[in-house]
């Protein structure tokens, strides 16, 4: 894991894949080696940060994604898999999360072989590839092509009605391993438990405002869904996205729910940009002309930004939630109970806390500074959330285009 006292030279030798993350944020080098000679082979990455005055959490931020994509997979991980093999494991985890869940699981995978003589087949998502989709693995209608532990986060198809008819609704999965847990008070106020037991969330992203006071001016900070809605805030909002498959469904959904469509193309009309949340974090309080008063991003990201006059707001109607959720075969429960185990425990909710995740833990933290708010099981169950989300950005982007003619939605 990289870290402020970590020598440059060891960074980018070890991991030579995080040499573009330097050039793009102004170290102009024509090669690592030329790098690591100007600035010595004992220099921390804390000093040369510090010099240039760049955030440095926000910079082992990259560091680590870069290194994350690049890596090979170990030997416990599948680099490829056949679509109708099956698998013990599946999944994905938020960025910032990755490395200690990897860790983890190459742990428990030691122990496993260790005390059953046999190794799991798992599949680890690293980055974007061919593999980050399971459709093929549930298409076929035997429930044994899916595998027996799948994390999945945000409002994917795996939430759709599809998916619901096909696997959830037919009592494959069960969420009943919490046991004696107690549960953030949090997530019991919102609704966040599943009520009956087939998805186990055990974390949220929770959005919140990052608010940049001088490009706000003398506006208030919006502290509702409603507020955000207010003419008064034209081009003032930054969303969570890089192109239309990443643009977060859940500002769509949540404000659909409440507002409708007329929601959404108010919305639109004040939505000035969308972008990374990690290109808010740069934006916010920058001279940089594409800022805007209020980035809707997660906590974490909000955390890296750092300059003066950006502050961040917690709704007073809630942050809008993305659930971080397994499914788990009813069926193979024993098989991946330890896994089940480390995704909801002490040692993987401490991870969450540090990442700005609240987790569904509260053995170890139930002191998050806001509420939170949940689209809701039943709405969830009783719409095709996928097919709003896609509706909804449909209007969105009609009346975007209408009412910034000639301008560029994505940064």
């Amino acid at each position: 894991m990289i870290t402020g006292t970590t020598p440059v030279s060891r960074i980018l030798r070890e991991y030579p894949e995080t040499f573009f993350i330097f050039l793009s944020n102004g170290f102009e080098y024509p090669d690592a080696e030329t790098m690591i000679r100007e600035i010595g082979e004992e220099t921390l990455l804390q000093t040369v940060l510090q010099i240039r005055e760049i955030n440095p959490e926000l910079f082992r931020f990259y560091l680590d994604n870069a290194v994350l994509k690049a890596e090979q997979e170990r030997n416990y991980v599948l680099e490829d898999f056949n679509p109708w093999d099956h698998l013990d494991f599946y999944g994905n985890t938020i960025c910032p999360l990755k490395f200690t869940f990897k860790d983890a699981l190459e742990v428990l995978e030691r122990n496993h072989a260790s005390d059953m003589g046999q190794k799991r087949k798992c599949y680890v998502e690293a980055g974007k590839n061919s593999n980050d989709s399971c459709d093929e693995l549930w298409s076929n209608p035997d429930p044994e092509m899916f595998p027996s532990l799948l994390l999945s986060k945000e409002f994917n198809q795996y939430l759709g009605r599809d998916f619901q008819k096909r696997m959830a609704e037919k009592g494959y999965f069960t969420a009943d391993f919490y046991g004696d847990l107690k549960i953030n008070p949090h997530f019991e106020q919102a609704g966040l438990m599943d009520p009956q037991k087939q998805y186990g969330v055990y974390g949220v992203m929770a959005d919140v405002l990052l608010a940049d006071r001088k490009k706000l001016g003398d506006l208030p900070v919006p502290m509702t869904r409603a507020k955000l809605l207010d003419p008064v805030y034209k081009d003032q909002i930054v969303l969570f996205g890089k192109d239309r498959t990443e643009l977060s469904n859940a500002t769509f959904l949540y404000i659909y729910k409440e507002f409708g469509m007329e929601g959404i193309r108010r919305l639109a009309n004040n939505v000035r940009h969308a972008a990374h949340g990690s290109q808010m974090a740069r934006l916010a309080g920058s001279a940089n002309p594409e800022g805007a008063g209020i980035c809707l991003v997660s906590w974490f990201f909000a955390r890296t930004c750092v300059r003066p006059g950006v502050e961040i707001h917690f709704p007073d109607d809630g942050c809008m939630t993305l659930p971080m959720y397994v499914l788990v075969r009813k069926d193979r429960l024993e098989q991946v109970r330890d896994i089940v185990e480390y995704i909801i425990g002490d040692a993987f909710a401490d991870a969450c806390v540090k990442a700005f995740t609240p987790p569904a833990n509260g053995n170890v933290d139930d002191t998050f500074p806001g509420t939170l708010a949940w689209l809701g099981w039943d709405y969830i169950r009783s719409h095709d959330i996928n097919a709003i989300a896609e509706q909804c950005k449909d209007v969105f982007f009609e009346e975007w285009n209408r009412t910034h003619e000639g301008g560029q939605l994505f940064l």
